[in-house]
């Protein structure tokens, strides 16, 4: 199986530490402990991997799929891959820790969130924690570090799994005291869990509207409103993640793919594939080899 590599943070000249766990000479998981201002990126940013970021100290400030995000002491975000990443601040005191994984990775060890966790996710990806539990996720930081090193993958796995377990008990869904939950975001967290979880079977606004019980074009104002895009650009994204995986990490065929994600024909699929990317299906999955 191909995995995709995980980008490391070699080009960053203020990391104190960094390492990766590898399998077939790809890396799954990278860990990195990072102290300073951020270097110039580009202001729109699509991380491939999936993300957990814990801030010891400092600020962390940005736009995430449109949303406006803050992380001070003792929060933690966590950011799906390709995730809409602008304009971030970093403080010249703050110090964060980087857990990024690929989805193979997240597969292998099962860790899922609960689809009621997943829609608060997708909205408010920030969330506070107390200061005796940072301390908790150091030492899970530094035991992850030693295991990584070392290529313990079996353990590193389970450890991740806890870590998770860990934070979970404590995500609410008041991630921001200070904004409560409006209903348009209620519906915009409700449409994204379900975009996720259906977007290979159904790639119709209609049918996501009727499982929330809303008229189509209800839904598209709400979602239109709420962040600045029409609800097909979700669909889309959600379906790119999909097939740049699939592409990217097996052994199927374009026909395949293009079956499993519910498009007409491989001609469909690859048109939407280009216009979404910029490559042909087979020139992606060239690339990632």
């Amino acid at each position: 199986m191909q995995i995709p590599e995980v980008p490391r943070l070699v080009d960053f000249n203020y990391f104190v530490w960094q390492c990766a766990l590898q399998e077939e000479g790809h890396e799954l998981l990278t860990l990195a402990k990072i102290e300073g201002e951020l270097p110039d990126i580009p202001d729109n940013f699509l991380p491939p991997t999936y993300a957990l970021e814990f801030v010891e100290r400092g600020t962390i400030k940005g736009v995430v799929n449109h949303q406006p995000v803050e992380l001070t002491a003792n929060s933690c975000a966590l950011y799906l891959a390709d995730s809409l990443l602008q304009r971030p601040e970093v403080s010249a005191d703050c110090q964060f820790y980087i857990l990024g994984f690929t989805a193979q990775f997240a597969e292998k060890m099962n860790a899922q969130i609960a689809q009621n966790q997943l829609s608060q996710v997708l909205i408010r990806p920030v969330w506070q924690i107390s200061e005796q539990q940072m301390q908790t996720v150091k030492q899970y930081i530094a035991l992850l570090r030693t295991l990584i090193e070392q290529n313990y993958t079996q353990a590193v796995y389970q450890l991740m799994c806890s870590l998770l377990h860990f934070l979970a008990q404590d995500y609410k869904v008041e991630v921001q005291p200070m904004h409560a939950m409006s209903r348009a975001e209620q519906i915009c967290g409700q449409y994204f869990s379900l975009v996720e979880l259906h977007c290979r079977e159904q790639h119709s606004v209609e049918w996501y509207a009727s499982q929330l019980c809303l008229a189509p074009k209800y839904l598209s104002n709400v979602v239109k409103q709420t962040l600045g895009s029409s609800p097909n650009k979700y669909i889309d994204e959600a379906l790119t993640r999909q097939a740049k995986s699939l592409l990217s990490s097996t052994s199927l065929s374009i026909q395949q793919i293009s079956d499993r994600l519910g498009f007409q024909n491989q001609s469909h699929f690859g048109t939407f594939f280009k216009r979404q990317t910029g490559l042909s299906p087979k020139a992606f999955k060239r690339q990632s080899m």
